[in-house]
């Protein structure tokens, strides 16, 4: 784990939050204003809010000391996929966007998804880095992407509280040496 997301970890808490909230609101709100900046557009076009609140949906807010300063939401997508939608991470912050992200793939992971998988522009450069960085590869464009020419689909596996503990040792053993699985 490297130096910034570990110091990131140990400060954020993130919480299950209803999406109308008002420390959602605020940073889907900052989302919004820095998408617009980078892609002239705010990227809503295909969110439909209440799904994180359905079937398997969730959105996280993460907060420093109190202060919201990162979200993410899941959605079902279709049987043990999820989509993840609205990640945003104050800026300035090294490690929050690597944090808030482990904490979304755990507690998919943990509800039973066994692969995520999300869309960004080919002119969100940064954010196409930042997700290869965290293991999410191209993919097949799902819907409703495939017709759209600037759609950067991506996907990484989840894996489930055994697998993690068997890959966690070399041998496979499955001992982790106290840590959860």
């Amino acid at each position: 784990m490297g130096l910034d997301k570990a110091r990131a970890e140990a400060r954020l808490d993130f919480a299950v939050s209803d999406v109308n909230g008002q420390n959602a609101q605020v940073l889907l709100e900052e989302l919004n204003e820095t998408l617009i900046g980078i892609l002239g557009h705010n990227g809503t076009a295909h969110v439909c809010m209440d799904d994180f609140s359905r079937d398997g949906g969730f959105f996280l807010v993460g907060s420093d000391e109190g202060v919201p300063v990162c979200c993410a939401g899941v959605r079902l997508l279709s049987g043990r996929t999820g989509e993840v939608k609205r990640v945003f991470a104050r800026s300035n912050h090294k490690g929050y966007g690597t944090a808030l992200m482990a904490a979304v793939e755990a507690r998919a992971a943990a509800i039973g998804y066994r692969r995520l998988v999300l869309e960004c522009r080919e002119s969100n450069t940064e954010a196409i880095g930042f997700y290869r960085r965290i293991g999410y590869a191209v993919c097949e464009k799902y819907p409703p992407y495939g017709d759209e020419k600037d759609a950067v689909c991506m996907e990484k596996p989840l894996l489930c509280g055994t697998e993690r503990r068997k890959e966690a040792q070399p041998d496979g053993s499955g001992e982790t040496a106290g840590r959860p699985g």
